[in-house]
């Protein structure tokens, strides 16, 4: 194992990385962060295919869970230590399942000396959660999956496949790039709801950032995905989630569900579903304008869960 200290140590914060093995035998190099008091409670804080180990803010610039992680935070920073780290993407062949992602996870908690831990895990983050869950039942105290199930619903994938076909034919045509910004605009489309884009776009404020209407918005959303992501680490990620596949009804643990009763993405019911084989959980619904990037946006329903959960 190798451990750097990248930040003043007020911050308490620690890059980490160590070698995993995956199902087949072969190596990897995993990379992580742990965030918070040496000793304090271990949570292990996962996100959607784009998050990576910045999940707070340090000097590096903003976390992509900023609300919810942090110092005075619902999962404190002062009380809990948060681990974190980068996804595997095509470092295995044909891609990582969320298995493998959970391996990755167990090696970086050993090299941490991390004996047992919570996990919180949003979108393909509660896939990988579940599967960690199911994979080492004794290391896993409490699990918070969000927006997320124990497969893929048959939409999901069918909104995937056509993203991968997308990057695959602009890959062959030598502009992989321009692949990615068609499926991160397309993706976008699933993530959010009609409902948000009709009150935002319809009818725009010329002087609000929504001005230049629906178009001009998905443009800059997926020329951002492209200038920041790896086509093949796409095509890895996105179809380690159509094959995500976890047997609730063994869990040992608690599971605390969130669902966004209009997420289309992974449809409350599904999660409903999932969390009534589960058998030691509790389903939380709310409603949201933001669908599937509910656990992004609403900040007040998800920190108050979490609170709940890790404030005592």
């Amino acid at each position: 194992m190798s451990v750097t200290l990248e930040h003043p140590p007020a911050l308490r914060c620690r890059d980490i990385s160590t070698i995993a093995l995956t199902a087949t035998g072969s190596p990897v190099r995993i990379t992580g962060r742990i965030t918070g008091p040496d000793g304090a409670p271990a949570v292990l804080v996962l996100g959607g295919i784009s998050s990576d180990r910045h999940v707070s803010d340090t000097v590096e610039g903003e976390g992509w869970w900023r609300q919810q992680a942090g110092p005075g935070k619902p999962i404190d920073t002062n009380r809990h230590r948060i681990l974190s780290f980068d996804f595997i993407g095509a470092d295995i062949h044909p891609f990582p399942t969320t298995q493998d992602q959970a391996r990755a996870i167990l090696a970086l908690a050993d090299a941490a000396d991390i004996r047992d831990l919570a996990i919180v895990g949003s979108s393909y983050g509660g896939m990988i959660g579940l599967a960690l869950a199911e994979l080492a039942p004794e290391r896993v105290r409490e699990l918070v999956v969000i927006s997320a199930a124990d497969r893929s619903s048959e939409m999901a994938k069918a909104w995937r496949s056509i993203q991968r076909d997308t990057v695959e034919m602009a890959l062959r045509l030598g502009d992989g790039k321009a692949g990615l910004d068609l499926a991160r605009r397309l993706a976008m489309t699933t993530y959010r709801t009609p409902d948000e884009f009709e009150a935002r776009f319809a009818d725009p404020d010329p002087d609000s950032r929504d001005a230049g209407g629906v178009a001009t918005y998905l443009a800059a959303r997926g020329e951002a995905w492209a200038d920041t992501v790896d086509p093949q680490r796409f095509l890895a990620l996105s179809r380690s989630m159509d094959e995500h596949r976890v047997e609730v009804g063994g869990l040992k643990c608690r599971v605390t569900y969130i669902a966004a009763l209009e997420d289309r993405l992974v449809p409350a019911d599904q999660i409903a579903d999932a969390a009534k084989r589960t058998p030691r959980s509790r389903l939380i619904t709310l409603s949201s304008v933001f669908g599937h990037d509910a656990f992004l946006k609403e900040d007040a329903i998800i920190g108050a869960t979490l609170d709940e959960i890790f404030g005592s």
